[in-house]
């Protein structure tokens, strides 16, 4: 067994891929940012913290600029876009001093990623997976000079591998959104792009293609006094708006109050971008009137899929006899983009063409996703029957229930052809239409 170092002297790494014609503006690293955040709020004797938030960066060259710093402890947040990038890494740091600890975290920080085959070989470098929140997970690590498997697990919402199989520690619950540090307030954002704002952590929804699902049902929210600092802090740094990463703004009537309140207070919103989710069958009419006060708002609508038998093999559902009205009084106050699934099992190709015809008639934008097969979602909760293959890499689908990999292969070249007709956009994820 190898002897850790027990320095704090702390390298956190995030990895953007190259700009995506179908994404938004510049974004930070909101979950990097976080832990940074806390780190340098704690009161920790000889914390020394670099951070790299990059964009498209090789592998060789990140490699060299983290052992110039020689860090004791080195940080991954982990996409499925960054992890064959970190996977080379952190090969590399462990080849050049395997006493470095390394820690991943983020979405595809999951045993069910590390064990597809071609990251086998991580298990056995990567010394610990941050699965639950990371901020406080984190700061426990760096904060104990206690190095070792044995003590690691007694910290709450890791994975680790004994060299045999996953051992899972307690499961962390939700933090208090209020009691951790901002990256906003503390300044440690590069200014302009979006902000990312959460107000609460969690959904109360279980759809199996999405990751919130397996969280717990959001219980804690930021207060207004909370956001009003947020949301001032945003005014210094000035970003174009905000993205909304809650799971949808009205999923929480005691998070949006507080939202709403630090809104009027602040006037942060009067002249900037707000991008949000928002679920249909649950708007009403101060949820509309909050948006109106908004100087661009921008609000994404999941319907996924107006077939019934794929929205019940994924755990989903739709008031469809509303789903016309709500559109329009969306529509009259924001600009709103529908958007659906491609690939999903339990649908077929038959079926999504009608769902995508019926969501391009609506005078919105339309944004269609190549399913992926996320590690804390479809990756363990598809039964069997699902007969899911998907790419290792990008873990978008390759075949499964009523989708033949011929079938996806040709709504791909459908979808790519009608986005170029239409003016839209090609992204590696999506396709993106404007309203008709």
């Amino acid at each position: 067994m190898t002897t850790k170092r027990t320095g704090r002297k702390v390298c956190l790494i995030g990895l953007y891929p190259k700009r995506d014609p179908a994404m938004p503006e510049k974004i930070s690293n909101h979950g990097l940012r976080m832990v940074e955040a806390t780190l340098r709020a704690s009161s920790l004797e000889d914390l020394e913290v670099s951070v790299f938030d990059l964009v498209d960066a090789l592998a060789d060259e990140l490699f060299e600029e983290i052992v110039a710093l020689d860090p004791d402890v080195v940080g991954f947040s982990t996409y499925l876009w960054s992890l064959p990038t970190f996977d080379q890494v952190a090969k590399k740091l462990h080849r050049q001093d395997p006493t470095r600890i390394l820690v991943f975290g983020g979405p595809s920080a999951r045993p069910a990623m590390f064990n597809q085959l071609p990251f086998h070989h991580l298990r056995e470098l990567v010394d610990i997976l941050v699965t639950g929140e990371g901020e406080h997970a984190f700061l426990e690590i760096v904060a104990s000079q206690q190095r070792s498997f044995e003590h690691w697990k007694r910290i709450p919402g890791l994975a680790l591998w004994d060299g045999n199989a996953w051992f899972n520690t307690l499961t962390r619950p939700l933090g208090d959104l209020n009691e951790l540090a901002s990256p906003y307030s503390m300044n440690l954002v590069p200014h302009g792009g979006l902000a990312v704002l959460q107000t609460y952590r969690g959904c109360p929804f279980t759809c199996a293609y999405c990751e919130w699902g397996t969280m717990e049902s959001p219980k804690r929210v930021r207060t207004q006094e909370h956001l009003i600092q947020e949301l001032t802090a945003l005014q210094i740094s000035n970003p174009l708006g905000a993205l909304m990463v809650d799971a949808g703004l009205n999923l929480n009537e005691r998070a949006f109050h507080e939202l709403a309140v630090a809104a009027k207070q602040t006037g942060y919103f009067k002249n900037k971008r707000l991008i949000c989710e928002v679920y249909p069958a649950k708007i009403q009419s101060h949820h509309m009137e909050f948006m109106s006060q908004v100087g661009e708002p921008l609000i994404g609508v999941g319907l996924q899929s107006f077939d019934k038998t794929a929205l019940t093999t994924m755990e989903r559902t739709l008031e469809e006899e509303k789903f016309d009205s709500h559109i329009e009084q969306m529509n009259a106050i924001a600009h709103v983009a529908i958007e659906i699934i491609m690939g999903l099992p339990g649908d077929s190709p038959d079926t999504f063409r009608e769902t995508f015809w019926r969501a391009r008639s609506y005078p919105c934008t339309l944004r269609v996703y190549h399913c992926v097969v996320l590690p804390s979602a479809l990756m363990v909760r598809s039964p069997p029957e699902h007969l899911l293959d998907y790419d290792p890499f990008s873990l978008k689908m390759n075949s499964c229930l009523g989708w033949t990999a011929e079938a996806i292969e040709r709504e791909c070249r459908f979808l790519s052809a009608m986005a170029q007709e239409s003016g839209g956009a090609i992204g590696e994820f999506l396709w993106v239409f404007p309203p008709p």
